[in-house]
């Protein structure tokens, strides 16, 4: 069987990295391209324009001062780069992109600043760079210049730098963090096998950076010493047991021997109750973790616990289709037991007991226990419902939220004689199976309503 964890909520440290250095790329590449337009391409880009509009005012001073000699006036346009196109099936159709626009853009209009008069400028990138400007002076005639130079910037390496490294980056970064949280997900397991079978292997100290070795070191020094403090805590609760029962068993034989019966009487009860109270001292430290997991039908363990309390009534209702579930049974039995003891003592009956699987967990039931690691409930687990109840006053709303803490006892049972341990037993032990406690009064004013939730592990 799997073991079960509370679902946490927050971000995965892999995600928070990778966001926070992707970000720190995305912002580099960024201010790179920023720096690289405003203080290289932008001022080429100008300076290019000036030149070709200096071009385009010569030919055209040239074409004016020198009508009546084309040789000269030829010569001058040779002499240029340029090239004259007055065919207009010489001239290709222009689509051009959002990006390549905004260049021609800026040309043409550091080329009007220049000439004073309106300029429209186009780009072919294939199959050679070129140049298309078409003077206002002239709309009939189009300029053609090759751009070798602007070959150097293909889109395939504006993309590369664009796309290519961030993506280079985000892999290369989803790697190195893979490989940091490794140590991290071998720590969960052994922890979650901590939790879940009361041990767990060690975790190997001779590879893997010195950080990491450190840590596994420490956790296996803390891994030993709770499982030495867990076969101390046995051993002193085995030695408590049998060093005050045995003293407590003398005395009542003894009261019992009393000619007095009021004495005698009074003496046995206060006995029977104070060995009562160490079984609940003994019984909270033993919170069952010891015990193996395995399948359990509920419905036995009612049984017994039906004729343990008799002739109290009892109104049973258990799912008819109810399978055997993964829990620890003993551990089960005892938290059944403290529901049903505590509903007896303090409430009224008949004691109403019922078990089923449910999907979820009503929305306005309230969580009273104070155990910080409770786990989040969702549509999606299946769970156990253990729903003790009783005919009695209730608690007050005031009091729910402390009755499963230790010692802590409403106002109805302070009359009476416990230790007020009974409610935190069963906290520590759903917890163990990692589900949730829920307390409330019956809505019509009638007595109090335990339910235990535990996650079905499959």
């Amino acid at each position: 069987m799997k073991p079960h964890l509370p679902k946490l909520k927050g971000y995965s440290h892999t995600w928070q990295t990778t966001l926070m250095v992707m970000l720190m790329v995305l912002v580099s590449v960024a201010l790179s391209l920023w720096f690289f337009w405003r203080s290289l391409y932008l001022p080429e880009l100008q300076n290019h324009a000036t030149y070709l509009a200096h071009q385009l005012l010569m030919i055209d001073k040239a074409d004016k001062d020198f009508k009546n000699n084309p040789e000269l006036k030829n010569w001058i346009i040779d002499a240029s780069h340029i090239n004259v196109i007055t065919d207009p099936q010489q001239i290709p159709s222009f689509q051009e992109k959002t990006l390549v626009d905004y260049f021609t853009q800026q040309m043409a209009t550091q080329m009007e600043t220049v000439m004073q008069r309106p300029v429209s400028v186009n780009f072919k990138f294939k199959p050679v760079p070129i140049l298309y400007i078409q003077d206002s002076a002239h709309p009939d005639v189009w300029l053609q210049e090759p751009v070798k130079f602007y070959a150097k910037y293909s889109p395939t390496s504006i993309y590369f730098f664009l796309l290519g490294i961030p993506l280079a980056t985000l892999l290369t970064i989803l790697f190195l963090v893979r490989q940091l949280n490794r140590p991290l997900k071998r720590l969960q397991k052994v922890a979650i096998d901590y939790i879940t079978l009361g041990h767990a292997n060690n975790l190997a100290t001779n590879e893997g950076s010195t950080e990491i070795r450190q840590v596994n070191l420490a956790f296996n020094r803390l891994f030993h010493n709770l499982t030495q403090t867990q076969k101390e805590r046995n051993i002193m609760l085995a030695g408590i047991s049998h060093d005050l029962r045995t003293p407590l068993t003398r005395m009542r034989l003894t009261a019992e021997m009393l000619p007095d019966e009021f004495l005698r009487e009074g003496l046995v009860y206060d006995i029977e109750d104070m060995d009562a109270i160490l079984e609940q001292f003994i019984s909270f430290m033993k919170d069952g973790s010891d015990e193996a997991v395995r399948l359990t039908n509920l419905r036995p363990i009612i049984n017994e616990i039906v004729v343990q309390f008799a002739p109290t009534p009892f109104i049973i209702d258990i799912q008819d289709d109810l399978p055997s579930v993964p829990l620890r049974p003993l551990s089960i039995k005892r938290l059944i037991v403290n529901l049903v003891n505590n509903a007896c003592r303090y409430g009224q009956p008949p004691i109403h007991i019922e078990i089923s699987i449910d999907n979820a967990l009503q929305p306005t039931e309230q969580v009273v226990t104070n155990e910080s690691l409770t786990p989040e409930i969702t549509s999606r687990q299946k769970y156990l419902t253990i729903k003790v109840s009783d005919e009695g006053q209730g608690v007050a709303e005031d009091q729910l939220e402390r009755i499963m803490q230790p010692f802590e006892r409403g106002e109805t049972a302070r009359t009476t004689q416990g230790s007020g341990l009974g409610l935190a037993i069963v906290s520590r032990i759903t917890h163990l199976h990692n589900g949730s406690v829920i307390a409330r009064n019956q809505p019509n004013g009638g007595g109090l309503v335990v339910v235990v939730n535990i996650p079905i592990i499959e």
